[in-house]
């Protein structure tokens, strides 16, 4: 019989490994569905509500019950700041304001008031940096093989899931089967499990980022970058172009210069085989109505001009939420809704200066790294349609807004980019705590 005496109460460091595993473990599930699943809904709205907000949301919930989550005193005020703003928006626009919008834009950013606790911070996110690079990784090869198997037998390969599983489990309105060019018979890559090709272009160009900061020159950056042409989307190179050139010469990476120089001129010398007119064209479009650059980077401007400016009172508080998408059906352009222009919009210059000091704080704030900060906040803005996503709002939660360090500590130690520690074997290779 054993005795009281004989149990064994764990000591600190074995109580930090475990907090470590579970985190990560959910963590990692929360990435796993942003990717792999994330052409899936549950068929309760119009347009079905997306499995990874819900299993995100559960993964949060969980966590800070549980108490691996603290509260950010700071950011935790500017939320219900910002809940009365969009609130009080929503009140003044009562006859067309969305409350599912409202509803959603709250569920989105109620995970910004929270933090992992400081002593499994950084482990967590090096684990979930770790699962990411796989999962992007896995998504390249199949990109690549997609791209290239349409060529050989046929455009069988299935490029969306209609038809695969049941359509009210699919979300809708994107554009998975995206032709080269208009009524071309080649489609461009969405690495199968992502929703379209934009978005394959944008984790390609994030894991380039990360595997630049976190492992340097690895084979790895060359199947991204073979991977990237196949999306023939201009939302990745726009973060590349910005952001790598300085990530490459803070981190001293000369040979992963030389060789993008020598991979960007393979690349050029042999357009003719992979139809690069498709992707260099598309710098045109900036000024062509309707096109995909001109609706993302363009026309938000244009419909806030049609419709807000006459009004003192709409232009300072907004024509409440949802209503963006109700007035981009009036025109004949095509306004995709850009964060900064859809919190105008819906929420006037009022709600704008209370949402952007919420969102910079909980982006930058004790980050593990400016970097990564500063690459998530390019893509919140060039991506399009980021205020409500819910999939680029797993990355920003797994990289800037829960792993933070104590402020002190981040005063005293600028952030210093660390190479992951231990092999890249599995997103489940979980490291406990150091």
């Amino acid at each position: 019989m054993i005795s009281p005496l004989d149990i064994k109460i764990p000591d600190d460091g074995e109580r930090a490994a475990a907090e470590v595993r579970f985190v990560s473990r959910w963590l990692v599930v929360v990435l796993f569905t942003s990717i792999f699943l994330q052409r899936f809904a549950l068929p309760i709205a119009p347009d079905g509500i997306a499995f990874n907000l819900l299993v995100t949301t559960l993964a949060v919930a969980v966590l800070a019950f549980r108490g691996s989550l603290v509260m950010d005193t700071t950011r935790t005020v500017m939320f219900f700041v910002l809940a009365a703003t969009v609130s009080l928006s929503a009140a003044l626009n009562a006859g067309m304001a969305s409350m599912p919008s409202l509803a959603l834009l709250l569920i989105v950013y109620i995970p910004y008031m929270f933090s992992l606790r400081p002593e499994v911070a950084e482990t967590v996110f090096q684990n979930c940096v770790r699962a990411f690079q796989v999962m992007v990784l896995i998504c390249a090869f199949m990109g690549i093989a997609q791209f290239i198997a349409q060529f050989v037998i046929g455009n069988s390969i299935p490029f969306t899931f209609k038809g695969i599983v049941p359509e009210e489990l699919l979300l809708q309105n994107f554009n998975t089967a995206n032709p080269l060019a208009w009524s071309s018979p080649y489609f461009k890559s969405n690495g199968f499990f992502l929703v379209e090709p934009s978005t394959f272009s944008q984790y390609l160009a994030i894991a380039i980022v990360l595997e630049l900061l976190y492992r340097g020159a690895t084979w790895r950056l060359l199947v991204f970058g073979l991977a990237l042409p196949t999306s023939y989307s201009g939302t990745g190179l726009i973060l590349l172009a910005l952001l790598t050139p300085w990530v490459m010469l803070h981190k001293r990476a000369y040979g992963a210069i030389f060789g993008a120089l020598v991979f960007g001129a393979i690349i050029i010398a042999t357009g003719s085989l992979w139809n690069a007119d498709a992707l260099f064209s598309r710098v045109n479009e900036f000024g062509s109505e309707n096109s995909s650059a001109n609706a993302r980077f363009v026309a938000g401007a244009w419909l806030i001009g049609d419709f807000l400016l006459d009004s003192g009172r709409d232009l300072v508080f907004g024509l409440g939420p949802g209503s963006y998408v109700q007035f981009a059906n009036l025109v004949t352009y095509s306004p995709h809704d850009p964060a900064w222009a859809k919190l105008i919009f819906e929420y006037g210059l009022f709600g704008s200066l209370v949402f952007w000091p919420f969102f910079l704080v909980a982006l930058f704030r004790g980050a593990p790294s400016r970097w990564v900060s500063w690459a998530m906040l390019i893509g919140y803005f060039t991506f399009g349609g980021m205020l409500l996503d819910p999939r680029l709002q797993v990355m920003l939660l797994l990289f800037c807004v829960l792993p933070k360090r104590p402020v002190e500590q981040a005063a005293l130690n600028p952030p210093q980019e660390q190479t992951v520690p231990g092999p890249w074997l599995s997103p489940l290779d979980i490291r406990p705590a150091e």
